[in-house]
């Protein structure tokens, strides 16, 4: 199958330039190459760019099915994968195909997610997220070298000025950073190199086959899942106390509710 070269959508090619302005020059100039050069591997034929913050992803249609590509120039990229591997080998994530480390660039080849669509702002009920998070319980990580879920949070408290704050929120008042950073001390004590999405948002929830949901686009980091049953809660209510939500789902993944109610305080005052 013959296959294009699409363009980096506007949007991604500003993103990417404000985080890694030294990186992105040889990133766009490689990229559309680099996918043909996959895309004829897999005798892809390339079907349309979906939308992302910082890299380039796109559909594949090949006669075995319809892949999705994604590249991008993050130095922590291989982390990220990896862990996309992991959640992919636990059945809460697509299948993983193929990790390519380029000069510029690292490349995932996954398995297209149907019908894949975001949860976004629907109301998402909590048993069809707890028959997910419950897959994650328990799970080691396959390299305990990864960077900590509890370093990143840390840092991100310190933070005077974050680069990538949600729209419309300002960093939290220092009291309360401070104080936020003193219970991620002690949640760090239960955390040895676990599975853990890192940042189980809404726009990384998918609608799987089935109705079941999928998790995609992992932060890179080894964790405690407590934490993303705190966020998942919370980044998928629509209406509901994020507080009660997060001790429900607690309950029904099978985790300490008063643990996933810190992590809770943790997320929301680092901003994530």
């Amino acid at each position: 199958m013959a296959t294009s070269k699409p363009r980096i959508p506007a949007e991604v090619v500003k993103a990417v330039s404000e985080r890694w302005p030294d990186l992105v020059a040889a990133w766009l100039d490689s990229v559309p190459d680099e996918f043909a050069e996959i895309c004829q591997q897999y005798e892809g034929r390339y079907v349309r760019t979906f939308d992302a913050r910082y890299g380039f992803v796109a559909e594949v249609e090949t006669a075995s099915g319809f892949l999705v590509l994604k590249s991008t120039p993050d130095p922590d990229g291989m982390d990220q994968a990896e862990v996309s591997r992991s959640l992919s080998r636990i059945g809460v994530g697509p299948h993983i195909h193929e990790i390519i480390r380029t000069p510029v660039s690292v490349w995932t080849v996954a398995s297209r997610i149907f019908p894949g669509n975001p949860v976004g702002r629907k109301a998402v009920s909590l048993d069809r997220l707890a028959s997910m998070l419950r897959k994650m319980r328990d799970q080691k990580a396959e390299n305990d070298k990864l960077p900590s879920l509890a370093d990143w949070l840390r840092s991100r408290l310190a933070d005077d000025n974050p680069s990538d704050l949600p729209p419309g929120r300002s960093p939290a008042p220092k009291r309360e950073r401070r104080r936020a950073t003193e219970i991620l001390e002690d949640l760090r004590a239960g955390v040895n190199a676990m599975v853990c999405h890192g940042d189980a948002s809404s726009r990384n929830i998918l609608l799987g086959p089935g109705e079941q949901l999928m998790l995609i686009d992992p932060r890179g980091v080894n964790g405690d899942v407590c934490y993303d049953v705190a966020v998942a809660a919370w980044k998928t209510a629509s209406g509901e106390p994020s507080r009660d939500r997060a001790v429900e789902l607690a309950r029904l993944v099978g985790v300490d509710p008063e643990r996933v109610h810190a992590w809770l305080v943790v997320a929301k005052t680092a901003r994530v």
